[in-house]
Order: structure tokens, then sequence, then C-alpha cells
């Protein structure tokens, strides 16, 4: 199974749609090579790859490419299996991210709870001091 979305399957998500691509190419201070690609003349996914001797990587965020490949159906019906099974698999490490986020956050919300809970009984304690005293 693949790692990446790869320029084959930037390919695929404009078949039957474009023939013709830009390509725009930049040379970083370290001589690294990268370069963005964009359907010429009709509208289009951008998608960023860098260059590594003759392999490619898709620098494009993961959800940028999986909004950009949830187009359509028949989007959908042009993508090999590798592709969808990518997909399922940055959806699954997103809403596990997600979940992470919402424990920690619960997690968070609980002991503020826990404080606020706290402080109203020292204040209530400390009104009935000074009814007693007075």
């Amino acid at each position: 199974m693949i790692g990446k979305f790869t320029l084959e399957n930037y390919f695929q998500l404009h078949d039957g749609k474009a023939i013709d691509f830009r390509l725009r190419v930049q040379k970083d201070q370290n001589n690294q090579y990268s370069f963005y690609i964009h359907p010429q003349d009709v509208d289009g996914e951008t998608w960023d790859f860098k260059v590594i001797g003759n392999f490619l990587e898709c620098t494009t965020s993961t959800s940028e490419a999986l909004n950009s490949l949830l187009v359509d159906g028949e989007t959908l019906s042009n993508l090999d299996k590798n592709v969808l099974f990518l997909m399922i698999k940055q959806v699954a490490i997103k809403i596990q991210e997600l979940e992470t986020v919402n424990t920690s956050q619960r997690d968070q919300l609980f002991k503020r709870v826990e404080e606020l809970e706290q402080f109203q009984r020292n204040y209530e304690t400390a009104q009935e001091y000074e009814r007693d005293r007075s």
C-alpha cells in the first residue's frame, strides 16, 4: 500500500478534465528542486511536489489532497484501490487525532469544573464563618 499521494494520483484526479498542465519549478538555498502543478486553462487542483533524485514526494497536505480527491463520484471511480485505501487510512488517522484532542479538552474541562466547585465550597465556608463571627 502507498503511504503518500503520487503524481499519478494527481493525473487520475484530472482524468478526462485536463490534458495540459503548468509546472512552476523552484530551487531552494540547498539546490533542492520542487514544483507545483496545475491544469492549464481549466479549473483544477494545485499540488506541490519535492524532487528527490528520480523520485517525487507530494508535499501538499493530506487534508488538502483528500479534499481535492473527494470532489465527486466520477473522480472516485477513476481512482485505484491503493488511493482509496490511503484515503481511508488518512481519515482514520484524522479521527484518532480528533478523539485525542477531544479527550484532552474533556479532561481539562472536568478539572476546571472541579476547581470551580472547590472554590464555591471554600467561598460558602468563608461566608458561614463570617456569619458565625458576627
